[in-house]
């Protein structure tokens, strides 16, 4: 009977536990489900924090580049539209990029890819001449900066100088005349290293997350490790882009010390899922006990009131481990309850205290006390919650920013009760002001970039110096005006270029020339309509567009009156520089109208207005056009005789004026034309200048000639020497000396034949060092067509030529007018009172050889001794007069 009993008993009691057993397994299954849902959040809130500075990085460093880059960029435009840009303007233009904000510390231009232009040059000499194509850490960046055709970022690099600096490289295209581009070179703008990362909060102590980033050389992920460990492959790293010109670079970032283990806090999830858990399960257990045993009822309070006891403690601790204080306020009695922490917030002794009901208001900032007052009395009149931030001063002066949340609370037997919770957001509100503050820098500085690209574009577009808009400005007004419709209007263009222009720059200096083109660009801007265009193309060349209803009359007007205005001489420190204007011509109805067309045609007008005397105007016509087009073929042919070789000397002989015998030759430039035949520098003398070609003719004859000399002496005939024409414009060379030099040329072999009128009384620096250096070489110097010029015995003092030649035209009647001889005689005296030989030229009659012997002339050149003649015939004939002199 015992046995049943116990049974029984046992059986009632697991049918009594069930609910309970089942309330437990609840309980525990959504205890473990409430920690994993908290951890997960606790875990994205921490990455959306990480994210949120990697972000704020990202655009600082994004920002600070683009800003740096931006500066450089207008500088670029600059060198494209002029490509000859001196060093020292490219340094005044580069200093106006520096400012205290930027991290920029070196701009340099590197035409063809050597450093020739930089800015600052104290403390960068290392890389003036810097060579990219040798450089080989600096090299592929370079090349693939010139063959993109776009920004290139490379870095970290080491710089020549010294430090490290990412280096944005810019190439540079200028255009062709023929609409082609040619590359000019890179700009490359070096921005600090360490600044940049300082700049954009990288090595910010107080940053509260670690970073790395990759990509060296904008590479992005593929690239290497720049900057903090190498966290690649690290699965948890917060990976952002940082989006760069022509590349990019991967920011890996975790929070600083790592990713934390566990949410920070999760007693007070576990103690209320506990407290919950008991809630449901010890009814359930304690009905269960009831049934089963009553008199337990004693035992099973006593646990349960430990078991709240133990949950309220733990409670406790979770709270005293937080800076959350919690409060009450009495609103019948107006008591203030404050725990500790509450205490601690408001810099108050840490203990549980009642105040009065003012300590709160005394507490708040005074800007804050209506809102918060009104905030609270609100919440207590319509009995609900409130969520609300303020500012408190503690009594150390200190200022904190708290939020609150409280609700209204009325006990069953009490006062009715505010009750809430306080904690510090001051750090919050801290990084909610910078964020702020960096917002409205970078919008102020994309203000400041937008100001400065309208500034670069307006200097891109227009000339320093006369302040109207340059070729640049043309080109895009051609373009624009090509892509729009026009109404029945006529269209004209006018081509203006300085006449004598750089006579002044040479004896006045550039800064009259400067003050020449201001006058002149204020001269043409006061004569023409606010409709029209006046740009400067050119050193001193300008082009104006008319775009009106206008005749051939008034163009013609308008011409006149800016070649009169422009007669009038520019006083400059005293100095009247007079200069004059020849203009061209071309107009077409709006409907027919192509202003390239109109370019070129206007180019044609001027010059043939040159051709006729300068200071003129002309208009254009198909005539101009063909003879342009003729002068353009020759040009054509003239170019591939020089590279066929068909540019050869024909050979005059000079002759002793008493002993008949040899004693040079004077070497005269033909063409050997396949079709026409030799021709004489008649031909092709004034198209070669054009083209400034007349120096490498001079030298091809020369090298010929050397070439000649040396074949007659190895047939056994000799030539005292040989005379050669060299022109003004290749005195002026500066490679002259070097390209002599490598001819080899046999000092007394070789003669040089200088016009009279164009050295001997102008000083020219560069003319006279290569005259002396000529003379060095053992090179002689003759004077030809003498008295034709202006030359005075000073000019002949300085320069001491070997010998002077009596022009033709003083020869031709010698022998008939008494004038001519006495002339000659005076021109004869002076070479022999100077030590210098006197050659008469165009002898063709023996008369006239006779009073030329007789005046005391030393050597006679002539048709009546023999016809300029090609290298083959002069070798015959001098083995012909060798043969008579011999049998003789």
């Amino acid at each position: 009977m015992e046995r049943v009993v116990d049974v029984f008993k046992k059986h009632v009691w697991s049918l009594t536990n069930i609910p309970a057993l089942i309330a437990l397994v609840l309980t525990i299954c959504f205890w473990q489900y409430s920690e994993y849902q908290s951890r997960s959040i606790y875990e994205q809130s921490v990455r959306e924090e990480v994210t949120s500075q990697a972000n704020l990085l990202r655009s600082r460093i994004e920002g600070n580049i683009n800003s740096n880059l931006q500066l450089a960029k207008g500088l670029v435009s600059v060198l494209s539209g002029q490509p000859d840009m001196t060093p020292q303007q490219f340094e005044r233009l580069a200093k106006n990029l520096f400012d205290g904000h930027s991290e920029l510390i070196i701009i340099a231009g590197a035409p063809d890819l050597v450093i020739e232009m930089i800015y600052p040059r104290k403390g960068n000499e290392k890389a003036m001449g810097l060579d990219y194509n040798k450089n080989a850490a600096q090299r592929a960046a370079a090349l693939r900066a010139r063959d993109s055709g776009s920004l290139i970022l490379a870095g970290p690099v080491n710089l020549v100088q010294g430090g490290q600096g990412f280096i944005g490289r810019f190439p540079v295209f200028t255009d062709n005349p023929d609409g082609t581009q040619r590359f000019w070179g890179i700009v490359s703008a070096v921005i600090d290293v360490q600044k940049l990362y300082a700049n954009s909060g990288l090595t910010d102590p107080d940053l509260p997350i670690d970073v790395s980033l990759v990509g060296k050389d904008a590479l992005g992920s593929q690239g290497e490790v720049f900057f903090g460990p190498d966290k690649r492959g690290y699965e948890k790293a917060v990976m952002v882009d940082v989006r760069l010109p022509n590349g990019s670079w991967q920011m890996l970032a975790c929070p600083k010390g790592g990713w934390p283990a566990h949410a920070a806090d999760l007693t007070s999830l576990r103690i209320a899922m506990l407290f919950a858990g008991l809630l449901i399960f010890a009814p359930t257990a304690y009905s269960g006990h009831l049934m089963r045993q009553r008199k337990n009822q004693t035992d099973e309070l006593a646990t349960r009131e430990e078991k709240i006891a133990l949950i309220s403690e733990r409670l406790n601790v979770a709270l005293s481990s937080s800076d959350i204080g919690v409060w009450e306020a009495n609103l019948v009695t107006g008591e203030r309850f404050w725990d500790r922490r509450t205490n601690l917030l408001f810099g108050l002794e840490a203990a549980d205290t009642t105040y009065s009901p003012d300590v709160f208001t005394n507490a708040l900032h005074p800007d804050d006390v209506d809102r918060v007052m009104t905030s609270f009395n609100e919440a207590i009149r319509t009995k609900s919650q409130l969520s609300t931030e303020f500012r408190i001063i503690t009594p150390s002066g200190k200022i904190r920013h708290l939020q609150s949340r409280c609700a209204y609370y009325q006990p069953a037997d009490g006062d009715p009760k505010m009750v809430g919770v306080n904690w510090d957001i001051t750090a919050d509100v801290n990084m909610r002001e910078e964020l702020l503050d960096a917002k409205r820098l970078a919008e102020s500085r994309n203000a400041e970039l937008e100001g400065m690209q309208i500034r670069i574009k307006h200097l891109a577009l227009h000339d320093p110096l006369t302040k109207l808009p340059n070729r640049r400005f043309l080109d895009q007004t051609i373009e624009n005006y090509s892509a729009e419709e026009h109404s029945d209007d006529t269209v004209a263009m006018l081509a203006i270029d300085l006449d004598r222009f750089k006579q002044i720059n040479d004896s006045l200096g550039h800064l009259a020339g400067d003050a020449v083109l201001r006058h002149v660009a204020t001269v043409l801007t006061k004569a023409l309509d606010e409709s029209d265009f006046v740009a400067r193309v050119g050193g001193d060349e300008f082009v104006i567009i008319v775009e009106r209803t206008f005749d051939k009359a008034e163009l013609a007007s308008l011409a006149d009156s800016i070649i009169d205005a422009l007669k009038v001489p520019v006083m400059y420190e005293g100095q009247p520089c007079r200069f004059g204007a020849s203009v061209g011509i071309a107009y077409a109805d709006k409907g027919e109208a192509d202003l390239n067309d109109l370019m070129t045609k206007s180019d044609i007008a001027l010059y043939r207005a040159k051709e006729l005397g300068r200071n003129c105007f002309e208009f254009f016509s198909n005539d101009q056009q063909a003879r342009i087009v003729k002068a353009r073929e020759v040009s054509e042919e003239i170019l591939w005789g020089l590279e066929l070789g068909q540019f050869i000397p024909f050979y005059q002989p000079q002759f002793d004026a008493h002993s008949g015998e040899i004693v040079g030759v004077e070497a005269l430039a033909r063409w050997d034309h396949p079709d026409k035949g030799v021709l004489s520098p008649f031909e092709f003398l004034k198209v070669a200048e054009d083209i400034n070609v007349i120096d490498d003719i001079d030298h091809d004859v020369l090298a010929t000639v050397l070439n000649d000399l040396k074949f007659w002496e190895e047939q056994g005939i000799s030539v005292e020497h040989a005379s050669v024409n060299i022109s003004s414009p290749r005195l002026r060379d500066e490679n002259l000396i070097r390209r002599l030099k490598e001819l080899q040329i046999e000092p007394g072999r070789i003669t040089f034949e200088l016009l009279e009128s164009i050295f001997l009384d102008d000083r020219d620096l560069v003319v006279e060092r290569n005259l002396e250096k000529i003379k060095q070489m053992g090179i002689d110097i003759e004077i030809d067509d003498f008295g034709t010029g202006h030359a005075s015995i000073i000019g002949l003092l300085n320069l001491e030529p070997k010998r002077i030649k009596i022009d033709r035209q003083f020869v031709t009647s010698i022998d008939t007018s008494d004038e001519q001889r006495r002339l000659t005689k005076s021109m004869i005296d002076m070479g022999k009172t100077l030590n210098i030989e006197v050659l008469a030229e165009g002898v063709e009659t023996e008369g006239q050889a006779q009073v030329l012997r007789e005046l005391g002339v030393d050597s006679l050149q002539g048709y009546l001794y023999a016809k300029p003649m090609s290298a083959h015939d002069f070798n015959r004939f001098m083995q012909d007069y060798k043969a008579q002199v011999k049998a003789s």
